[in-house]
């Protein structure tokens, strides 16, 4: 859907929509047929992790997407899940995927006593060497639930606690594309990107057919993908270092072309930065917006103060 607006000398800028994603397309990608993408890890990294697995039915095709598409990934797995599932918690770790601690059974560690605790996670370490798993030092708590007590005893078993930065919310619902277009539209340049998805949920059969669209999108948009190192932080082992951040530029150049030919913004930002010119013929400006489901849904109209600039803020 195309709108159009018109120049003016009217220093205000209307957004009637917050879309999923905005592409603005120069003249020059219409021209060149398409555009350049970043550098690789020039947006920084993102570590994609799965929690209440291993399941005979879902972790194998799981398992199977991250090799085919060479993602390195980070499993925190139940124990009493090992132990109904161990030739898919085998199969994670014999593809070369990191294992991290999540109890026992699921409980809200705040709430158990110290010594239920400590058993949480004694308890799925030794299941997890009786089947042959050599785990990491890492422990996400179910729920990103945890306290100065908690911690303690994850310190006292040389547990690292990891949480996240992004939840998929793959356990509320969801069809692939939705929980795609939430973890895509959170992930954040040159910060932790840390994202929550699940191979042992009601839902996890949905989340799992997210992450191809997950990885396409990000890597286009200059992401790569690690795992998570020692400390719970991203490592970077997908690519080259990533760039230095740049200054964000909340305006569009004047009329000249540039390379880059489209941006993708997520919803939650609060406004439109390209890394490209915007090509304003005849004083007019034209841009496609795209929803959730990446297609043409709705639009937005502007108006801007002079050539050389423009801000679109959210509505």
């Amino acid at each position: 859907m195309r709108v159009w607006g018109k120049r003016s000398s009217i220093a205000a800028l209307t957004a009637l929509v917050a879309p999923m994603a905005i592409l603005l397309p120069t003249a020059a990608h219409a021209a060149a047929g398409g555009h350049k993408p970043p550098a690789p890890c020039s947006a920084g990294f993102v570590a994609l992790t799965f929690d209440d697995g291993p399941s005979r039915t879902v972790t194998p095709g799981l398992v199977k997407i991250l090799l085919e598409k060479k993602v390195p990934a980070t499993f925190f797995m139940i124990g009493s899940r090992i132990k109904t599932a161990p030739g898919a918690g085998r199969l994670v770790q014999n593809s070369g995927f990191k294992i991290g601690n999540h109890t026992w059974d699921h409980p809200q560690l705040p709430q158990q006593s110290d010594a239920a605790i400590m058993h949480e996670m004694r308890s799925t370490a030794r299941e997890m060497r009786a089947d042959h798993l050599v785990p990491s030092n890492l422990m996400r708590p179910p729920y990103g639930a945890i306290n100065a007590r908690v911690r303690h005893d994850m310190r006292e078993l040389h547990l690292v606690p990891v949480l996240w930065t992004i939840d998929s919310r793959d356990w509320a619902g969801g069809n692939s594309a939705q929980i795609a277009g939430r973890i895509l539209g959170a992930l954040r340049p040159h910060q932790q990107n840390i994202v929550l998805q699940h191979d042992g949920v009601n839902n996890s059969p949905a989340s799992v057919g997210a992450v191809p669209e997950v990885v396409r999108v990000a890597r286009h948009h200059g992401y790569c993908f690690t795992h998570l190192d020692e400390h719970g932080a991203m490592a970077h082992v997908d690519g080259p270092a990533p760039t230095p951040p740049v200054p964000p530029t909340p305006t569009i150049p004047s009329p000249t072309p540039a390379p880059s030919a489209r941006t993708w913004v997520p919803r939650t930002q609060p406004s439109i930065d390209t890394s490209g010119a915007l090509q304003v013929i005849d004083s007019w400006l034209a841009a496609p917006v795209l929803e959730e489901q990446y297609r043409t849904e709705t639009s937005f109209r502007v108006l801007f103060g002079s050539p050389s600039g423009l801000v679109v803020p959210r509505s």
